[in-house]
This record gives C-alpha cells, sequence and structure tokens, in this order.
C-alpha cells in the first residue's frame, strides 16, 4: 500500500512552494496542512516542514478520516507515523460520510472533508492540489454547465468558504502530478495508494483514466493548455466581481438591491449582480433558467406585487421597490423571560441592554411575569400617549415592518398587558422616566 521509488532530475518544488508562501504567509501565523497520505500531501508537507524555521509559520497537519475505505485506519495509522517522524502535531478528524438527495458519493466525501477543514484553528489551510487537478477540474465543470467561476477552476489563493480569517493556499497548483511523483522519488519519500482513485464509476477517475488519455493523444500538452484557461477565467471572474462591486454602489441601498435601479441595467449586468449579492450572503446559485427569471420578476413584475424566491437558506424577496435576503425562520413558542441578557426564540435572538431613562421601566417589569410569544392577531397597542389604543396590525403597517416579519417577531407581555413590539417601540404606560433603570431588548434575526 505504501510507495516510495527513486528518479531523477526532478524540479525545485521547494522554492516554488516557499514564493507562494512568501506572498501571503506571516511570521507567527499557523498553518495546517491538509494531508491525506497521498503522494501529493505528503510531499507538501514535507515541503512545508522544511519552509517552517524559514519562514517562521507555525506547522501542524490534519487528516479527515472518511471511514469508506477498509484501509481507511490504515491510512490514518500512516499519517501519524509520519507527522510523528517529522515532530508535526497532526489532528485527525472521523467524519460520517451521508449523501443529500441526487448528492454522488464523491460530492458528499468532499463536503464532509471541507466541513472538517472549517474546524482548522489557524490562519491557513494548505491543500496539495496540482495542474493535473486544474485541468480536471476545469473539465468537469464545465461539463456540469457551470459558468466563468467553474472554469476559473481553484484558486492558488482564497478565503476559505465563509470564514474570511481562514486563507486556502494551494503551493503545489503550478506543477504536474508527474513533477510531483518526482520530487517525491528524490527525497526517498512513502506514501498510500488510494484504491479509490483508479474507480471509473467517480466521475474524476473517469476523466482523468479514459477521458484525459485520449485528449492527451490527440493533443499533447492539454492538461498544461486547459490549467491556463482555467487562470483566464479567473481574471475574467475577478473583473466580472469588480464590475459587480461598482454596480453594487449604485444599485445597494443599506443590503437592499432597489429594483428600480436594478432594471436600468443591461440584463447580462443585471445577473451578475445578483450572482454577487448571492454569493456574498454565502449562498449557492441557483440553475441559470431560474436566475434568470427571478431577475426578470424582480425588474418587470408589477410594482406592487410582492415576489418571494426560495433560495435554499434564504429567502430572497420584493416588497415596496426593494429586494432583500431574509431567513426562513419560524416563530418561537411562549417563553418566560428570567433575567438573562440573550435570550434564543425560535430562529431568531432576543438581546436585554441594562440603561438609565430609557427603554422599558424595570420597575414595572418587577410587578408581573415577563413572556414573549408570538403575535396572535387581535392586539392593541399605545406607543404615544397622544393617541389612543390602536389595533397592532394597524401599527405594524405604519412602520413598515414587512408582511413576512409580523408573525413570527416576539412580543414582550408583562401579565395581560403588551409592553414592547419590535419595529414599533414601548407601550407609553411603560416607557422609563428620565434616570429611571431601563431595560431596552433588540431583537436579531439570522
Amino acid at each position: 500500500m505504501a510507495s516510495t521509488r527513486n528518479s531523477s532530475h526532478p524540479v525545485d518544488l521547494t522554492a516554488r512552494t516557499s514564493d507562494c508562501l512568501g506572498q501571503f504567509v506571516r511570521p507567527g501565523d499557523r498553518l495546517v496542512a491538509a494531508l491525506s497520505g497521498g503522494v501529493d500531501s505528503v510531499l507538501l508537507l514535507y515541503i512545508l516542514n522544511k519552509l517552517s524555521p524559514m519562514r517562521g509559520f507555525r506547522l501542524s497537519a490534519l487528516h479527515v478520516n472518511h471511514g469508506i475505505s477498509p484501509n481507511a485506519d490504515q491510512w490514518q495509522a500512516f499519517c501519524e507515523g509520519l507527522c510523528e517522524a517529522l515532530g508535526i502535531r497532526l489532528d485527525v478528524k472521523r467524519v460520517v460520510v451521508e449523501r443529500s438527495g441526487g448528492e454522488s458519493l464523491e460530492a458528499a466525501a468532499r463536503r464532509a472533508r471541507y466541513d472538517a477543514f472549517d474546524e482548522a484553528e489557524a490562519e491557513w489551510l494548505a491543500l496539495a492540489h496540482h495542474r493535473d487537478d486544474q485541468a480536471e477540474t476545469l473539465l468537469f465543470n464545465l461539463l456540469r454547465g457551470a459558468g466563468v467561476a467553474g472554469a476559473a477552476a481553484m484558486p492558488a489563493m482564497r478565503a476559505f468558504c465563509g470564514r474570511a480569517e481562514l486563507g486556502v493556499l494551494r503551493p503545489l497548483l503550478d506543477a504536474s502530478r508527474e513533477e510531483i511523483e518526482a520530487c517525491a522519488h528524490s527525497e526517498s519519500l512513502s506514501w498510500i495508494e488510494d484504491e479509490s482513485n483508479a474507480d471509473i464509476r467517480y466521475s474524476r477517475n473517469y476523466l482523468r483514466h479514459r477521458i484525459f488519455p485520449l485528449l492527451q493523444e490527440r493533443f499533447p500538452g492539454c492538461k498544461a493548455v486547459l490549467a491556463r484557461a482555467a487562470s483566464h477565467f479567473a481574471e475574467s471572474e475577478y473583473l466580472l466581481e469588480e464590475l459587480a462591486g461598482i454596480d453594487a454602489g449604485k444599485v445597494l441601498r443599506e443590503g437592499r438591491i432597489v429594483a428600480s435601479e436594478l432594471a436600468k441595467m443591461d440584463s447580462v449586468r443585471a445577473r451578475n449582480l445578483m450572482r454577487y449579492v448571492l454569493r456574498r450572503a454565502g449562498l449557492s446559485l441557483p440553475e441559470n433558467a431560474r436566475l434568470h427569471e427571478i431577475v426578470r420578476q424582480v425588474c418587470h413584475a408589477e410594482s406592487d406585487r410582492q415576489l418571494s424566491f426560495d433560495l435554499g437558506d434564504r429567502v430572497l424577496r420584493r416588497y415596496k421597490g426593494e429586494v432583500r435576503l431574509t431567513p426562513h425562520g419560524v416563530a418561537g413558542a411562549d417563553r418566560e423571560w428570567q433575567g438573562e441578557d440573550v435570550l434564543e426564540w425560535g430562529s431568531t435572538m432576543l438581546r436585554f441592554k441594562a440603561t438609565k431613562g430609557a427603554g422599558i421601566s424595570r420597575e414595572k417589569l418587577a410587578c408581573g411575569c415577563i413572556r414573549i410569544s408570538p403575535r396572535q392577531g387581535g392586539e392593541r397597542f399605545r406607543p404615544d400617549g397622544r393617541r389612543p389604543r390602536r389595533e397592532l396590525k394597524k401599527l405594524l403597517q405604519e412602520h413598515a415592518v414587512p408582511p413576512w416579519e409580523r408573525d413570527r417577531m416576539p412580543l414582550l407581555w408583562c401579565g395581560d398587558e403588551l409592553v414592547w413590539v419590535p419595529g414599533v417601540g414601548i407601550d407609553c404606560a411603560w416607557q422609563c422616566r428620565d434616570g429611571e433603570a431601563g431595560l431596552l431588548p433588540a431583537w436579531e434575526q439570522a
């Protein structure tokens, strides 16, 4: 299972890796190397271990045991032995690979692996992807109908999904598989061979073992050409992001898209901006046809029509001329407030801040049971002492509280009296006097 061979004339991948690190990694930074036990990750760890004293970064390794192969525990043991020999701390994450929907085993394993990577406590995560991987990723993404972002394949450096503080580095991205193996041979390194890499039931393996040999025969050097094309697509994607950022400055108001301004844009540019907004929110992009339809309706549906589009974790809504992303969320159940600073309520959060001369009178709150409950309908409320008690429904409309928030918002009661309504205020009978101890609630949505 473990391999070790000898070869000659290897390229200097240590110098290439050092150049890559020099652009981003600072002395004292923590760098975690993903270690599968294969030749690519073993060589990268070996090189990083040589560079760590020179560059001054703190190196550790992370092995993800997927538990799929019958050899998974042997691979883990190999990685543990390697790190012990090199004097490198190794963290092992055992994951359960579960498919969701029509997800392939490949995709499910990758998702589980990246969930494990997300737990890395470091400034940098180093992955051992190389030029052949880049070519395969480009072709694979194109066959799935990817756009420019998918065709850009893998960048040499980017922020980890959803974690701006964790950077992902791929120092070997310009090296071929042959160059990596030659360098590993010259250092007399040992590694494991994953038997699943030969299984052509997996799409990437099918491309590697069946399609690329044919392409290579007809178009020698095609992998290098495809990897170079990916870098061109990456430049195009960068320009599209820059353009979207410029457009966002014109079309976004407090994080919301002004539908009338979006409608003035060319449809291609409008869709580019919508992709930008959805990506910035951490959402997966909808299929192209659906994105076309979303932008068309947002721009051209009747102005008084409310629109909503389910995008997985969020809902894209058009309301009163503005387009915003909102959480799905559900209303919480009745709960007593017992003095906590923070109270989870449904899929949202309530925070309570002690004040003086503002907010709800703490003296009055001490007289009864304080509870949080969802709106039932028929409530009456009087935030303004100069006006009579009024229907809460009317007040919510006047304060432009969106319809989807009205039935899921928390109402604060003391006994049978409605005290506070988010977005509307505090009942005048419960408001603090000057200098009096008060309590100021705030409702935080996801």
